[in-house]
């Protein structure tokens, strides 16, 4: 008789565990990839592919976004929700001063701080890349501040 309850409320328990899922249908679209037509109602119909789209400056040794970089973020998060069919290739750069190893970590978490921003901004962390060039690609191959400054940065890359 024990065994009979056990079994009863065994049964009875799975049942009412259990649940139905529905699943959507979902359409498919297929999209032609070689097709050189440009589709002149996306708002990034017009970006210059291979062209950085926007440089992200940052303090020295620091890769903390400033203020000054956040309004330029979120165009670009519009842009990136708005037209996911591009992804975002963002480069961190650090100036000579420090190890080449340091720069490199510090470049690469300059890319990072960026990413991150666009990703709680609710763009698609698929559709973003990174990389850190440390101090191998300045803008500016002089050695003072004006061209430390510049050389510490994002920059910020539409590819197909």
């Amino acid at each position: 008789m024990k065994n009979i309850l056990i079994s009863l409320f065994s049964i009875l328990f799975i049942f009412a565990c259990s649940s139905v899922e529905t699943v959507d249908v979902q359409e498919t679209k297929t999209v032609d990839l070689t097709s050189s037509e440009s589709d002149s109602g996306s708002p990034m119909s017009e970006l210059d592919i291979g062209e950085p789209h926007t440089k992200v400056f940052f303090d020295y040794d620091d890769d903390t976004l400033r203020e000054d970089a956040l309004s330029d973020l979120l165009a670009i998060s519009r842009l990136m929700k708005e037209d996911s069919r591009y992804t975002l290739l963002v480069e961190g750069h650090a100036d000579e001063r420090g190890t080449r190893e340091y720069n490199l970590a510090l470049s690469e978490r300059r890319a990072s701080a960026v990413e991150d921003f666009l990703v709680s901004s609710g763009v698609s962390s698929f559709n973003i890349e990174v990389v850190g060039y440390g101090e191998e690609k300045p803008v500016d191959a002089a050695s003072n501040q004006t061209a430390w400054a510049k050389n510490r940065r994002a920059e910020l890359y539409f590819i197909k």
